[in-house]
């Protein structure tokens, strides 16, 4: 062994002071060696051969071994207020109905909530501006459950303000489904509910799952609204459409603003036209003559920069688009302001802006059209 303080020379160089190796240790450093190469060939040749199934412990064991939870075994209960007591105990707090909706084992979750328009957005958070964009006033929301077989169900009831801004969420919402109608109530079931308006106020029906005690609550609350009476008077942009032209409900919609993606047009009614996929009618009055001539000389400016005038006069004009080859009538009478749009036949939209005037007129001059040419039965008709 060497000794202390001789490892090292002075020149700091290092010096081998043992002569020789023994035999063991030369036989330990090959045996080391070789199982490391051994190691280093079989890591090479498993690669991805691994199988986790194979040093995995038996699911039996783990199984046997594991603790039992409860947590999500029973199902969550929806909270009720404890101030409110089932039904023939105490009153109960419906919104705007009777108790009698509970029949059937219903009963109230709680007592309704009520949103305005600076808190809408806790209860639907990004799709609020949809309802504010038609006027909306303030939401009532029911929550109803049947606790005999677990079924929730919600109604939501949103003031729109204005009939017009009613229908104009109703036909968003809606789409390209058919409605029903029930004593003034226009609504559209589905699966788990129904979405529909009645009057000003927009509802929506959600159940948890599709049942048929949800059909039924569905049914009951459409017949509770109507019982209401809350129908508003139809404005005259929808009474000239559904009344006078037997145009369906289902194919008049109303947009506020942006009409024809022009920021200044605002406020106008549109009308499907049944033998013509994709030509409207639509209707605008404006607060006076003049303004009626000031948005129609602004939105023809802004038509001629894609269509081509094909016949103009002082209060009408008709257009045809460059490229579909589609005609557009516009036309102004008095504070209306009104037309065709999307029309594949010239004549067609000549006879839709003369039946319009004439319509239009017979209202300024009081008249009943009642009767003539069919258009009040057709509009009841279509109404049903």
């Amino acid at each position: 062994m060497a000794k202390k303080g001789k490892v090292f020379n002075r020149l700091e160089r290092p010096r081998l002071l043992r002569k020789e190796i023994s035999t063991t240790e030369t036989a330990v450093g090959v045996l080391l060696l070789l199982v490391i190469l051994g190691m280093t060939y079989w890591l090479v040749e498993q690669r991805s051969n691994y199988d986790p199934g194979e040093r995995d412990i038996d699911i039996a064991l783990l199984v046997a071994q594991s603790v039992e939870d409860n947590l999500y075994k029973t199902p969550l209960k929806r909270w009720r207020d404890p101030n409110l007591a089932d039904v023939g105990v105490a009153s109960v707090a419906l919104g705007p109905f009777k108790p009698s909706l509970l029949e059937g084992g219903w009963r109230a979750v709680s007592t309704p909530q009520t949103f305005e328009a600076d808190t809408l957005y806790e209860k639907i958070n990004g799709q609020a501006d949809q309802y504010m964009k038609f006027g909306f006033q303030k939401l009532t929301v029911i929550e109803l459950e049947r606790p005999s077989t677990g079924r929730l169900l919600d109604v939501f009831l949103y003031d729109q303000g204005t009939f017009e801004g009613s229908l104009g969420v109703y036909q968003e919402q809606r789409g390209g489904r058919a409605t029903e109608q029930f004593e003034g109530v226009h609504y559209t079931p589905n699966a788990i509910g129904a979405i529909g308006m009645s009057g000003r106020v927009f509802f929506q029906i959600i159940g948890d799952v599709p049942d048929s005690s949800i059909e039924q609550m569905t049914r009951r609350v459409v017949m509770a609204l109507a019982k209401l009476d809350q129908q508003d008077v139809a404005p005259s942009g929808f009474e000239t459409l559904n009344r006078e032209l037997g145009i369906p409900f289902q194919q008049i919609g109303y947009q506020p603003t942006n009409v024809f993606q022009y920021r200044f047009a605002q406020n106008f009614w549109f009308g499907g036209l049944e033998d013509t996929a994709g030509a409207r009618i639509f209707v605008h009055t404006a607060k006076s003559p003049s303004d009626a001539r000031e948005l129609y000389d602004k939105l023809l400016a802004e038509l001629l920069e894609d269509y081509d005038a094909v016949e103009s006069a002082p209060t009408h004009t008709i257009l045809q688009h460059s490229f579909l080859k589609t005609y557009f009538g516009l036309m102004h009478e008095g504070a209306s302001v009104f037309g065709v749009e999307k029309h594949p036949q010239l004549e067609a939209v000549t006879l839709v802006l003369k039946r319009l005037q004439g319509m239009l007129d017979r209202q300024e001059s009081g008249e009943d059209l009642a009767g003539e040419d069919g258009y009040h039965e057709e509009g009841k008709e279509g109404n049903r």
